[in-house]
Order: structure tokens, then sequence, then C-alpha cells
């Protein structure tokens, strides 16, 4: 069992100078635009190569609000972090942002057009690519692996790209341990764009070439497997506009009491009434409404119908979701396994 020694927390609130962002995000919870650059959001971690402190981090800062239509003024960023970890450093949990390294394209090597193309100093930004991952190399030189393409961006320790993006997984040879490409298995279907657990997002993930497409699986009352990440369905689903708070209950999930609308309170006829919604406010509500929540078998017979049109095979990777709380419900996932015919 894994034990947390030491935390430092972030605050919410934390900016960085730059330009103003936010312009192209839609929220009610909070006034946009900011007035600067948000710090938060950060998607790798390496120790800071030139500092004395070993406590000292660089943080890659991912690409901004969550997609490519809306981070088109958020600037991608290494920042510098001496998080002071209480517990392990007994500190106070604090952390102090000292510096970061921008991001950009100066010399024009990019082949292709970016947000800033027409400025001198070419800042790169989340709408130009999805920084995920990153090394810093002997000579400084800074690695980054970005998903929209994907690619490899190679940049000096200043932030300067050196040379074009790098297309993967080829020319480069992954280091498997057999040898061969990765498997990519698509977790929800395509989620960053279509509402997640749908046919329409599996489909899209395959088009997009996934391996493997990996249906999370819950249970109506009728003992039919459906596609949901979770048992509730309040966040992905209209639930509350189509059936009434009675249907709410309280369970004990995860160690913890919630209170919503459980899928195994359903029957599969209550559940095909529903439509999902996006499940994250960030992405493109225009999808919201259009999808049925899909049985099991029809994501197999889903998978059977495009390796019939196209050739291609594809895997399917389920996961049953919470099988200790169906259980105690007397709703096995694992036997037997239940379809709607």
């Amino acid at each position: 069992m894994a034990e947390l020694t030491g935390f430092a927390v972030l605050p919410a609130d934390t900016f960085a100078e730059g330009p103003p962002s936010g312009n192209f995000i839609n929220t009610d919870n909070r006034e946009t635009p900011f007035d600067s650059q948000p710090v938060q959001g950060f998607s790798g971690v390496q120790f800071a190569p030139s500092s004395e402190d070993s406590s000292t981090y660089w943080f890659l800062s991912d690409n901004g609000f969550g997609s490519q239509g809306n981070s088109a003024d958020y600037l991608l960023r290494l920042y510098q972090v001496d998080p002071d970890f209480a517990g392990a450093e007994e500190g106070d949990a604090t952390v102090d942002v000292q510096d970061f390294i921008q991001l950009a394209d100066p010399n024009d090597v990019i082949p292709f057009d970016i947000v800033n193309e027409g400025t001198n100093d070419r800042l790169l930004t989340g709408a130009d690519f999805d920084i995920e991952s990153f090394v810093i190399d002997n000579n400084g030189d800074i690695w980054i692996g970005d998903e929209f393409g994907p690619y490899i961006l190679h940049f000096d320790s200043t932030g300067t790209l050196l040379e074009a993006p790098i297309a993967t997984p080829n020319p480069i040879e992954l280091n498997t341990l057999n040898g061969q490409d990765p498997l990519v298995i698509a977790h929800r279907g395509a989620s960053g764009d279509l509402p997640e657990h749908t046919l329409a997002a599996y489909e899209a993930a395959i088009a997009a070439g996934a391996d493997f497409i990996e249906p999370d699986l819950v249970t109506t009352s009728d003992g039919v497997l459906i596609a949901r990440h979770e048992p509730l369905l309040d966040d992905t689903t209209n639930v509350a506009e189509v059936f009434s708070p009675e249907r709410q209950s309280t369970k004990i999930l995860d160690g913890e009491e919630k209170t919503g609308y459980f899928a195994e309170d359903f029957t599969l006829a209550e559940i095909k009434q529903l439509r999902t919604v996006q499940s994250r406010d960030y992405r493109d509500i225009n999808f919201d409404g259009l999808f049925e929540i899909p049985t099991l078998e029809e994501v197999i017979e889903l998978v059977q119908k495009v390796e019939a049109e196209t050739g291609v095979e594809v895997g399917i990777y389920p996961e049953t979701k919470h099988p200790t709380f169906f259980d105690e419900q007397d709703l096995s996932l694992e036997e037997p396994l239940h379809f709607a015919g």
C-alpha cells in the first residue's frame, strides 16, 4: 500500500507574467479573461538540473484550458517550482513558482501555421501543441512529447525550437519490451471530442487508429452490462431531466456516501431513455443529448461492423467497474455476463 509522506498545494489562482488568457473559454464560475498566464495544469515533471536544491523541479504546463479550440492564448512553458512539502520536509505546504522557460519558434522551423505566425517571437500556445511529457538531456536541451501530431519537439535550454517537429512513432525507434510498436487503447473512446462511452466516441477512436477500445462496464437493475465509467449517471447523462428526484438513492461507493441516480436502479428500457452529455465543462456541448448509453452487446456489434467494413482488426478491452459494490447488491458484473437480447 502506498503511503503519502508529504504534500504541497498550488492555489488555483496562481498566475505568471504574460498577456491575458482565457478569452476562448466559457465558464459560469470564473470571470474571464484572466489578466495574465495561469500556472496550473502540469503534465510532466523533472528535477531542475541546474538547481543545487534537490527539491526544485521543472513542471510542464500541458496545453492550457482543456482543448485545442480554447487554448490559443495559453502560452506553453516550463515552470521552475519549489514545493515546501508538509510532512516529508516539515514544510508549510506552499509552492514557490520561481521562474519559467517560454517555448517558442523564433527561427520559423515549424512547417505549418501557428497561432502567433506573424510575430517575431512566435510564442507557442496550447492551440499549436498539446505537450504531455519531457526530458532534459545532458546538454540541457529539452525534448517534449506532443499529442496533436503526435510529435517530438526539440528545444534548447532557453525554450527555442531547434528543428521541425519530429513525427512519431516513425522514424523514431520505440524502446518497447518486444521491439514492436505500442498498442493504442482508447479508454472511454475519443472522449476529448465526443461524450465518453458512446458508440460515436468508440467509432471515432477506431477511425483515429486505436488498436483497442476500452468500455467501462456497470449494470442495470435487470442485469444488462452498459458502458459507463461510474455507477452514478448524474455527470454524464441528462438523467435529472428525465426522472424525478425520487429515483435518487444514497449508497456507499468507494468508502464515501454518495447520493444520486445510480445505473443499477434503472432497467435497460429506462436507461435507453437517457442521452449522454459531456463529462467536462470545457468540452463541446453541441454533442450533448445526441447519443444513447450503449450496452456491451452494442459495443461488440459496432466493432464487428467496423471490422467487416474496413478489414481492420479492433480489440475490445472491457473493464468492470466497482465489482465489490455490485456484488454487495447481488448484481455481479462477472457471473453471468448479461446482454440485452
